[in-house]
């Protein structure tokens, strides 16, 4: 089943831990937690969205799957409605923002995970930046390109101390640590895409502005790491 997921999906699906329970929270059409279990990566999953509608479909595509025992759908504001720990939470496709709200309304639950995967389209580096300062280590991560747009999927594991952020810079965690200390062959083309867009910005900006200044210095540290 894996096979039949996008690239991004295809990189969470990678990312879970095998025989992993999972929560994927925000499940649209399920379609992650159908090719977890029927692949026997996941022996349980529960498929977790705010809106009934995309839920409604999400139990049709389960029953014709034929997985209706082993895949929970579950109506839920975030991680609210899950009852029981699970060993893995999957959040992706939504903002940075939103993600970092579901976790801290429900961080007891996220503690209790043993994995957290999560693909923000927007706003990565302020959910690496809470993760770290809420003690969540940073143990992988993947870049991929899917439908011509760029996604980012960050595994941390909860722990005593925050470990593996890298120095911490706001580059770091604009691009991702791990991404960075892999030299990540996505991220690089990324780069140099970010470096083009970057020029093309500073030609009409006045030189003695902060935002001049900000992007100057991205673009150096960009072209450093691409050489």
């Amino acid at each position: 089943m894996k096979n039949r997921l996008s690239e991004r999906l295809g990189a969470v699906y990678d990312l879970v831990t095998d025989g992993s329970v999972v929560a994927d929270v925000g499940c649209d059409h399920a379609f992650l937690s159908i090719a977890l279990v029927s692949d026997g990566r996941a022996p349980r999953a529960y498929a977790c969205d705010v809106n009934r509608g995309p839920l409604d479909k999400a139990s049709e595509n389960i029953e014709a799957a034929g997985l209706s025992e082993k895949i929970t759908t579950v109506l839920s504001n975030g991680l609210a409605g899950l009852t029981e720990p699970v060993d893995s939470i999957v959040i992706c496709g939504m903002g940075g923002p939103l993600i970092i709200s579901i976790l801290q309304s429900g961080l007891g639950k996220a503690r209790q995970a043993k994995e957290l995967i999560l693909s923000p389209q927007s706003d990565a580096a302020s959910v690496r930046c809470w993760l770290q300062d809420n003690d969540f280590s940073l143990e992988e991560e993947k870049a991929v390109i899917d439908s011509g747009k760029y996604y980012e999927i960050i595994r941390v594991v909860p722990s005593e101390a925050a470990q593996g952020w890298g120095d911490g810079s706001d580059f770091s965690m604009k691009y991702g640590p791990y991404l960075l200390a892999h030299r990540d062959e996505v991220l690089i083309a990324r780069m140099k895409k970010r470096i083009r867009v970057i020029e093309e910005i500073l030609e009409g900006i006045d030189v003695s502005s902060p935002r001049y200044e900000e992007l100057k210095g991205e673009e150096e540290l960009c072209r450093n790491f691409v050489k």
